[in-house]
């Protein structure tokens, strides 16, 4: 199913146009120009979507599809695997896709050839698994049942468990950036772990607050040397200051003018898939006040949201489970 896609600023003073010069600023300070334009389609079905270099990853219900996206105007579909259970999320990490697959749990792939992704093997835990993430020979992973979970790596064929530490809500998501590893739950908070630590999975820092986000978990660096935490949740986007892991603190709940569905994060920019209000550019230099710096609209709802140096692909269809009608549109950056 292919889609076409006009790329509109809301600023009145910017002409409509497919190639289009974003003013990228920080608090009002101008800074760089940066060119965003859609130059391509991945047909559906699609749920979630991530890219890392020339290749882009789609998931639909239980499949897992790689496309080469070298050439972003003609993706081309390399290979796919199926799995015994709906995939929830997914990161990747090199040649490895860590695959949270409900029932199944966490299904570790090897991606070194993406005509051809295989299961290396399958970490199953108490509940429903939602997604993994990694640092070293570690994956920790988010359980609805068990919380967080942290698991050895160092024979992929056969995942042993470290232990686990139950978050008080629903466990929904997990990140790493380096050692650290922020996992939130609903509706209470954010917990923080350092996975260089040895031993069962503690804590070193948690945020307890009210809407904590349930989904899309991003963490960037500041070129102030400020690391940040940014999520959706409640509609909108969450963001954290958590510079200092011990002392994690929540700087905004910010409101954007639809359904905060989808994030990603390169550097002070945030990417928000925003349901029926399309594509949000959210300038997050100042963490405690967001910005709008521009929107796209979509010809239909933004659900997920995945962006390299150079490209942004955008998930745009209907309902949760109704994703057989969405595709990937993929768009190319400049500076």
């Amino acid at each position: 199913m292919m889609v076409s896609l006009l790329l509109r600023s809301t600023r009145p003073w910017i002409p409509s146009l497919l190639g289009l010069a974003l003013v990228i600023g920080a608090n009002s300070h101008v800074a760089a120009q940066v060119q965003i334009e859609q130059v391509g389609t991945i047909a559906g079905p699609a749920d979630l979507v991530k890219v890392d270099g020339s290749r882009a990853f789609v998931t639909h219900r239980r499949t897992f599809t790689v496309f080469d996206v070298s050439n972003p105007a003609t993706p081309q579909r390399q290979g796919a695997l199926t799995l015994p259970e709906q995939i929830w999320k997914f990161s990747i990490r090199g040649n490895r896709a860590y695959l949270g697959a409900n029932f199944h749990g966490l299904a570790i792939l090897d991606i070194s050839n993406p005509a051809a992704p295989r299961e290396l093997s399958a970490f199953r835990s108490l509940g429903q698994t939602k997604n993994g993430a990694v640092y070293d020979t570690k994956v920790g992973l988010v359980d609805h049942m068990e919380g967080f979970v942290l698991i050895d790596i160092s024979n992929e064929s056969e995942p042993q468990s470290i232990g686990s530490y139950f978050l008080d809500g629903y466990a929904r998501d997990v990140v790493t950036s380096g050692s650290i590893a922020y996992a939130t739950d609903s509706p209470t908070g954010v917990y923080v772990f350092d996975l260089a630590q040895s031993g069962l999975p503690e804590p070193v820092g948690v945020v307890h607050a009210p809407a904590a986000p349930r989904n899309a978990l991003q963490v960037t660096d500041l070129p102030n040397g400020s690391k940040i935490l940014a999520g959706t949740g409640q509609g909108g986007l969450q963001v954290y200051d958590v510079t200092d892991p011990t002392a994690p603190v929540k700087t905004a709940t910010f409101d954007t003018p639809g359904q905060a569905l989808g994030l990603a994060l390169r550097g002070h920019l945030a990417y928000v898939a925003d349901g029926d209000a399309g594509l949000q550019v959210v300038d997050l230099s100042d963490p405690g006040a967001p910005e709008i710096i521009t929107s796209f609209p979509t010809s239909r709802p933004a659900r997920d949201v995945a962006a390299s140096d150079s490209l942004v692909l955008v998930v745009v269809g209907q309902g949760e489970r109704e994703g057989d009608d969405r595709d990937v549109l993929v768009m190319r950056t400049t500076p």
